[in-house]
C-alpha cells in the first residue's frame, strides 16, 4: 500500500442518494480499492453496488462484495477464504510464517501466535491502562489553543503517546511512530528499509522491557519484532483516523456529550470505520452470491459497505442513531478468527479521550470554514484536519 495521501471530497456524513447508480441501463460502476478516489466520499457508490450488484469485479481476478452478509461469510470462514495467501510472494513455509504480520496468516500459525498475544489485551491490562490513556489524553488537550486543528495537535498525537504506555517504553521515539507507518505501509520487505535499524532497536527494547516482554517471551526474536511492526503500521494510523472520524461525528450530529458516549462511540466505528475493507484468496473454486470466484482470486470485503447495509441495520442505516440495536455487532473490527486483536485497546482509547475534550471544551465546534479532506492509504479513511474552535465554561 502507499503512504497516507489527502484528498478533497464531500462530508463524510453526506447520505446515499436514492438515485445513486439506479438506473438500469447504466450500473453502477464497481468499487475499485486501488483507486483512492473511489473512497474519498465511497458510500454512495457502495450503495448502489449493494442494491444492484453485489460482487463487482473492478480488476481482473478480483472480485468485490459489500453486502453484510457475503463480508460476513468471507470474513468466517479462513479454510476457505485465505489471509496468507494474500502475500503469494512469500514462501510457505514456518520460516517465512515468522515474518508476516497477525493479519497476513491462516490457522494453525495464526492461532498459535494469536493465543500468545492475547494476555498483552486482557480486561485486566486495559484497567491499569486506562489512568495512564487519562493523564496523556489530559496534558495533550490542556495544551490545545483556542482554535486549532485536533488531528494534528490531539488525534494524532496520543495514539503515539499510548502506544509507547502499552509497549512500556519512553516516550522519546514516539515522533518516529507516524514515520514508521509510513515507511513500512506494505506489510512485506520492510527489512530493506532504511528506516528499518532504528525501528528494530526500538522494537527489540519494547519486547525486552517490563511490560511485554512476559508476553513476548513465547515468541522467536522474529515473531515479536514482527508483531510490533504490526501494532505501529495497524495501530498508529486507524487510531487517527477512528478519533478523528468520532469527534468529526460528534460535532456534526450535535452529540459532544458524555451521556450515551460509548454506544455513540460504536455508532460512530459503524458508519465511519477507519479500514475501509479487507482482503481475502480463496482457496479452492467457490461462489459468492451467485459470482465464480476461482482459486487463488482475491476477494475484497467491505467492511464499510457492509456496516450500512440496510438488510442488516434496517432502513436508516446510514443515519447516526446510538440507540441502535446490537450496534457493537458491527464489522469496523473485523470478524471470525482474524477480528481485531487490539479493539480493546481502541475502544479505551476513544472513549478516554472524547471524555477528555468534552469535559475540557464543551462548547467545542468545527471551524466555520470546515471541509472534509480525507487522509488514509487505499485501506483507511479518515480526516487529513478537524480546525475547531475549543472554549471551556466559565
Amino acid at each position: 500500500m502507499t503512504t497516507s495521501a489527502a484528498a478533497s471530497g464531500p462530508s463524510p456524513l453526506s447520505r446515499p442518494s436514492a438515485a445513486a447508480g439506479a438506473s438500469a441501463a447504466a450500473p453502477p460502476a464497481a468499487f475499485n480499492p486501488l483507486d483512492l478516489s473511489h473512497s474519498d466520499d465511497p458510500y454512495p457508490r457502495l450503495a448502489a453496488l449493494r442494491r444492484e450488484r453485489p460482487v463487482s469485479t473492478p480488476l481482473p481476478g478480483w472480485h468485490v462484495v459489500v453486502r453484510d452478509a457475503e463480508v460476513r461469510a468471507v470474513l468466517a470462514d479462513p479454510a476457505l477464504w485465505s489471509s496468507r495467501r494474500n502475500n503469494t510472494s512469500v514462501p510457505d513455509t514456518p520460516e517465512a510464517d515468522r515474518e508476516l504480520a497477525l493479519s497476513q496468516l491462516d490457522p494453525p500459525a495464526h492461532t498459535r501466535l494469536r493465543r500468545l498475544l492475547s494476555p498483552a489485551f486482557a480486561r485486566a491490562v486495559m484497567a491499569e491502562l486506562e489512568p495512564v490513556v487519562r493523564q496523556r489524553a489530559e496534558a495533550l488537550a490542556d495544551r490545545l489553543e483556542p482554535d486549532t486543528d485536533l488531528v494534528d495537535a490531539f488525534a494524532a498525537p496520543l495514539p503515539r503517546s499510548v502506544l509507547a504506555a502499552f509497549c512500556g517504553v519512553e516516550e522519546a521515539d514516539a515522533a518516529d511512530y507516524d514515520r514508521w507507518a509510513g515507511a513500512f505501509t506494505d506489510l512485506l520487505g520492510q527489512r530493506a528499509h532504511a528506516e528499518w535499524p532504528a525501528f528494530e532497536r526500538w522494537a527489540l527494547r519494547a519486547a525486552d522491557g517490563p511490560v511485554l516482554s512476559g508476553v513476548l517471551g513465547g515468541l522467536d526474536r522474529t515473531e515479536a519484532v514482527t508483531f510490533l511492526h504490526f501494532l505501529i503500521v495497524a495501530g498508529v494510523p486507524n487510531l487517527r483516523h477512528a478519533l478523528g472520524n468520532l469527534v468529526l461525528r460528534l460535532l456534526c450530529e450535535d452529540h459532544w456529550r458524555a451521556e450515551g458516549l460509548p454506544e455513540a462511540i460504536e455508532e460512530s466505528l459503524r458508519l465511519d470505520p477507519p479500514a475501509l475493507w479487507q482482503m481475502r484468496t480463496a482457496t479452492r473454486d467457490t461462489t459468492v452470491a451467485g459470482t465464480p470466484v476461482r482459486a487463488g482470486e482475491r476477494v475484497v470485503a467491505v467492511v464499510a459497505s457492509a456496516n450500512r447495509d440496510a438488510a442488516r441495520w434496517g432502513a436508516d442505516a446510514d443515519a447516526f442513531r446510538p440507540d441502535r440495536p446490537g450496534v457493537r455487532a458491527h464489522l469496523a473490527f473485523g470478524k471470525g478468527p482474524h477480528a481485531c486483536l487490539g479493539a480493546s485497546l481502541t475502544r479505551l482509547q476513544l472513549r478516554v479521550a472524547a471524555e477528555v475534550l468534552i469535559d475540557r471544551y464543551p462548547r467545542t465546534r468545527l471551524a466555520p470554514d470546515f471541509r472534509f479532506r480525507r487522509a488514509g492509504d487505499f485501506m483507511s479513511r479518515g480526516p487529513a484536519a478537524l480546525p475547531v474552535h475549543l472554549e471551556r465554561l466559565l
